[in-house]
């Protein structure tokens, strides 16, 4: 090989290995079983173009059904799974892209790329259904757009920051809060955009949000169609997996929008009180620290002084876009997954490692070499620690439970559960057949007269956690299928 084209080679490597690393890691180690609570439904509802708990999430909805069929490999939620993963692995190439943009040599930024890939939080993440991997692959590609704007002053990439910002809205409403970073960005910009490209750009993002318009209209299709066997039950406002929430009407498009069941809009104002900042700065420190080590946020916090030195403007930007999430994350109490708010501000971490020592910094090569050396070890150890993630056990996640329920409830049935079984469920009901005729209802209240109504024109079965439950007035307990697991037939 003749050296320039050697040269082209390693050029073309790193960015390469940025995506083609993290992806293949992600697949391998991907399920190929039905989750649980949000995994499960998230598995699922993609391939039967369903409607999703809120906000919805109509742009995973859309692109899962695209993939799941036309990726017509393995089980449906392997499918997903690998979904995330191929997005996940979207956003450590944006990472590197962005750690290149501001200055970073091309090995650092790969393993710097690599070790975010790697870490605990992100690869728990990228390996199973999940509707932010798509919407923070949305928004980093957003940043590196908007930052290649600052930069070069070219208005394809304002315009294409917006529209991705829109897009990533579409996709989970937590991208709401990069928002607030490219509006600081547009203010602070040495050139400021036209007022028409301004414009256009909102025009292109809340095209993006429009998307959202997938909710009535499909839920009006569900219910013409007859295609959710929920309908007949009262008290039930759209079965999960094919309507949840009922969105063609505006009293259901408004829950299915805002979250007002779980109080979501409050939380969210709650989430601008300035003193919170410090909280959430805190939490960056905390999360920083869990995922890469001690040492480690040392060189990330030195990384923010050395680009604000290089380049305040688009230090400022970049922080702001990737950390505002915080402030809702560390506000919402019904989450018990609070890393998946936090995926953008791990990421950040890339693009900080690389600002320590830029590429054209007339920096000791000793230091050069030091900080490769500290970056590979953090990504070998980090893919070391994760090595559980290749070992999956058979019949795993939600895949026991389809499995006694279907040896045990006949068909045709309504199973009545909490949402932590009930997705899983349903993906054996609605997805894959196993649990042909039997209908899933989620509830996390036992609402015993109103099952009662049910049962005298259905085979109605409540599950429920033994240890949670004394008993059922009015339920016959029917069968143990584990310890926590306790099936009882409602009688009318």
């Amino acid at each position: 090989m003749n050296r320039p084209r050697l040269a082209a080679t390693l050029r073309v490597l790193p960015p390469f290995a940025a995506f083609a690393v993290p992806a293949a890691a992600y697949i391998a180690s991907a399920s190929v079983e039905p989750g649980s609570w949000d995994t499960a439904e998230l598995q699922g509802v993609p391939y039967m173009l369903g409607i999703a708990h809120p906000t919805g999430f109509p742009l995973y909805t859309l692109v899962g059904y695209v993939w799941s069929h036309l990726v017509a490999i393995g089980s449906i939620a392997f499918r997903m799974n690998a979904m995330s993963g191929v997005a996940i692995a979207i956003t450590a190439l944006a990472a590197y892209a962005v750690a290149r943009e501001i200055g970073a040599g091309r090995w650092v930024a790969l393993l710097a790329t690599l070790w975010f890939a790697f870490t605990q939080d992100v690869w728990a993440h990228a390996a199973r259904a999940e509707a932010q991997d798509i919407a923070v692959a949305c928004e980093a590609i957003a940043i590196y757009a908007f930052l290649r704007w600052m930069r070069s002053g070219e208005a394809r990439w304002f315009a294409g920051a917006f529209t991705l910002c829109g897009l990533a809205m579409a996709a989970h409403p937590n991208a709401l809060w990069l928002l607030p970073g490219l509006l600081i960005g547009t203010l602070v910009a040495a050139r400021k955009p036209s007022l028409r490209l301004a414009g256009l750009s909102a025009a292109l993002m809340l095209g993006g949000l429009a998307l959202y318009l997938y909710l009535p209209l499909r839920s009006a299709y569900v219910v013409a169609h007859g295609l959710d066997p929920t309908v007949g039950l009262q008290g039930v406002n759209g079965g999960i997996f094919w309507n949840y929430n009922d969105p063609r009407t505006l009293h259901g498009l408004g829950l299915e929008l805002t979250g007002s069941q779980f109080h979501t809009p409050g939380y969210f104002a709650q989430a601008f009180n300035p003193l919170r900042i410090g909280d959430a700065l805190w939490a960056f420190v905390t999360d920083t620290q869990a995922q890469y080590g001690t040492f480690a946020t040392f060189v990330v916090l030195a990384g923010v002084a050395a680009a604000w030195r290089r380049n305040w403007r688009t230090t400022l930007v970049l922080c702001v876009s990737c950390t505002a999430a915080l402030l809702f994350s560390i506000v919402y109490p019904n989450e018990s997954d609070v890393g998946r708010y936090r995926l953008l501000a791990s990421w950040l971490a890339v693009p900080l490692f690389g600002a320590v020592l830029p590429e054209e910094a007339a920096a000791v090569p000793l230091l050069r070499i030091a900080l490769v050396l500290f970056l590979a070890i953090g990504a070998g150890t980090a893919f070391a620690n994760q090595r559980a993630f290749f070992h999956r056990v058979p019949g795993e996640g939600g895949r026991w439970v389809i499995d006694a329920v279907r040896l045990t409830v006949p068909a045709p049935s309504v199973v009545v559960t909490p949402w932590l079984d009930a997705t899983s469920l349903a993906y054996g009901a609605y997805v894959d057949g196993s649990l042909r005729g039997i209908t899933i209802v989620s509830d996390n209240e036992l609402r015993l007269a109103l099952y009662r109504r049910w049962a005298v024109r259905h085979r109605v079965f409540v599950l429920v956690n033994p240890h949670d439950v004394t008993g059922l007035a009015g339920a016959r307990d029917y069968a143990k299928l584990d310890d926590y697991h306790e099936l009882y037939r409602i009688m009318p």
